[in-house]
């Protein structure tokens, strides 16, 4: 008994050892495993506005230039100024060449020449010109006068044509012919074909009635050979009949009876009674065949009868023939009635037309004739021609009061006023261009500070935006406006903005910054930018807390969600408002790389 007991309480001991043992091992898998999860900071959305700020770098540049310009094609013999140059009003820029200035002179009083004797010979083609136009107006108004007559001529005669073929056709219509009619020619035609059905059907009914009476014939035919046979056969039975009869009185065992039929059990009475019935069989066969040839010899006699009645009627009708309506000839002559008529009505409509033809052209040749006569009292048209030698002499002129002021200046070309020189188009021993000679900034006007903005920079300045420049060498911040902004054409994306600096600020092309910060609307869901992830295909998605059930209970996982990015910079991202709210919790950061479904933990 005490050893049961105490086997049960070493049993009872090893079990809660064994317990315990299974909690130790559970406790450390689970620490285990919750090592092995990755660790994340999360974070709910936070109302906020969303800062952009634009830093770029550019030059200090002139708001004004000035151009210096003289006749192009004069020679140039010095150049006193290049690009840097600062100078006064008045201040020596190049030298012409004095020799080559006096030639091109000359040129200028040569051309000048030869436009007034250009003009002297148009003043003269005018006049010579108006003396033609008064002989034409006069010719002009005898053609109208003219072809107002023959018009008239060419109306009148058509007038006539008309009238003529109108006759005609009214005395050929007088004529008219008179034709069977529709209904009379539908009458005899309908008479004539019912005359035609009859005789068809009466020849029919003789033809049937013929052939009905030849084949009774031949049935009358075949009856009476029949019936001549039979009576060849009855009377050869009958013959034998007789000496088969002789035979059978003569024989020993034969015995008459009392009805006098011999009976007997010889072979020849057998042979005796064969006969009979054959005998009688053929009589039987007479009947028949006697019978039927006399109803044959009636229906042959009938239809004979119907015969003679059939083709009675058939000659009644073949008596009484109907003629084939003909209308060839009416028709002929109709015809020919009808096409003169059309030939009449042809000529009439063609006098007509002819006559339309003529009131056309007489309109016509007095229109044209009215216009000839209005064109040669027009004015001619005006000729530019003088006008422009005019002013060809008036330019000409001009040109060379310059060049004799370029003359009297001794060839000397001054600046206007103060400024630096930006460009300079002219050298030495080369002659001068269409364009600028000389550029210079004036100084006496603001500068401007340029900056190339890219597009997506340019999204956040707007003309008449403040910003802030800060120029090299200077620690102060300068205040001011963009005044101009605008795609440049060589380089599209690219945007030039430029901002007015205040009088006396800067050096044509100085160097500086420029800063601009615009704050956005207020947004309910804004996440750090680094919580913001992007797919292989360029969709923007976030990881938010979830939870469920796992190895250590519930646990927190990484749920994978697509969102709509509205705004963001360099720090925060602005979320359209859907799969997300302000209670979410986003994943802002994680100590290793997380995916979709993740068992993950807090961060201590």
């Amino acid at each position: 008994m005490l050893m049961e007991v105490d086997k049960r309480k070493k049993v009872l001991k090893g079990f809660g050892v064994f317990l315990g043992g299974m909690l130790v091992l559970t406790l450390v898998s689970r620490g285990i495993y919750a090592q092995g999860l990755a660790r994340v900071t999360a974070e709910e959305p936070e109302r906020l506005s969303v800062e952009h700020a634009v830093e770029v770098t550019g030059n200090v540049k002139q708001s004004r230039e000035l151009a210096v310009n003289v006749a192009e094609g004069l020679r140039v013999q010095e150049v006193f100024v290049i690009p840097g140059d600062r100078v006064e009003a008045g201040s020596q820029l190049f030298a012409l060449d004095l020799d080559f200035l006096e030639e091109k002179i000359r040129e200028k009083q040569r051309e000048i020449e030869k436009l007034e004797l250009q003009i002297a010979t148009v003043q003269g083609n005018l006049a010579l010109a108006g003396e033609e136009k008064n002989t034409e107006m006069n010719r002009a108004g005898e053609d109208a006068v003219w072809a107002q007559e023959q018009a008239d001529k060419a109306l009148q005669r058509a007038v006539q044509d008309v009238a003529a073929a109108g006759a005609q056709l009214q005395e050929h219509v007088n004529k008219n012919m008179e034709n069977t009619s529709e209904e009379e020619r539908k009458r005899q035609e309908e008479a004539y074909q019912a005359w035609k059905d009859r005789l068809a059907e009466g020849g029919q009914k003789e033809k049937s009635m013929s052939e009905k009476v030849k084949d009774l014939q031949r049935q009358k035919e075949s009856l009476e050979s029949e019936i001549a046979a039979l009576k060849e056969k009855i009377a050869e039975a009958e013959k034998k009949g007789e000496g088969s009869g002789k035979e059978s009185a003569d024989g020993e065992n034969g015995k008459e009876g009392e009805d006098g039929t011999v009976s007997g059990n010889s072979p020849g009475d057998a042979g005796n009674s064969g006969s009979d019935g054959e005998l009688e069989a053929l009589k039987a066969q007479l009947v028949q065949k006697e019978e039927a040839l006399a109803r044959v010899k009636k229906e042959l006699s009938q239809a004979g009868w119907d015969q003679e009645d059939a083709a009675a009627q058939l000659g009644e009708i073949q008596g009484n023939a109907v003629k084939e309506p003909d209308y060839t000839a009416e028709d002929a002559a109709w015809e020919n009635w009808m096409s003169t008529r059309k030939s009449l009505e042809d000529k009439v409509q063609a006098a007509e037309r002819a006559l339309e033809d003529a009131e056309d052209a007489k309109e016509k040749a007095v229109k044209d004739a009215q216009r000839n006569l209005e064109d040669s009292m027009r004015p001619e048209q005006a000729d530019s021609t003088l006008g422009l030698y005019r002013l060809d002499l008036e330019t000409a002129g001009e040109e060379l009061e310059r060049l004799q002021e370029l003359l009297a200046q001794k060839g000397l070309v001054p600046a206007e006023a103060s400024g630096v020189i930006t460009r300079v188009g002219v050298a030495a021993g080369e002659e001068t261009s269409s364009g600028a000679s000389v550029v210079l900034a004036d100084t006496g006007k603001p500068l401007q500070f340029e900056v190339i903005l890219q597009k997506e920079d340019k999204k956040y300045v707007n003309l008449g935006a403040q910003a802030q420049i800060t120029l090299a060498g200077s620690s102060s911040t300068i205040k001011a406006t963009v005044d101009y902004l605008t795609e440049i054409e060589t380089s599209p994306g690219s945007f030039s903005a430029l901002v007015t600096l205040p009088e006396g600020t800067g050096t044509i092309g100085q160097s500086g910054t420029f800063r601009l910060t615009q704050q956005s609307e207020m947004y309910n869901l804004c996440i750090p930018v680094d919580a913001l992830h992007i797919d292989e295909n360029q969709r923007n998605y976030v990881y938010v807390l979830g939870e469920r059930s796992g190895f250590l209970g519930m646990e927190l996982t990484a749920e994978k969600m697509m969102v709509d990015v509205l705004d963001k910079n360099d720090r925060y991202a602005a979320l359209a408002e859907g799969v997300i709210d302000q209670n979410s919790r986003i994943i802002s950061a994680a100590d290793r790389e997380i995916a979709e479904g993740d068992p993950v933990r807090m961060k201590d």
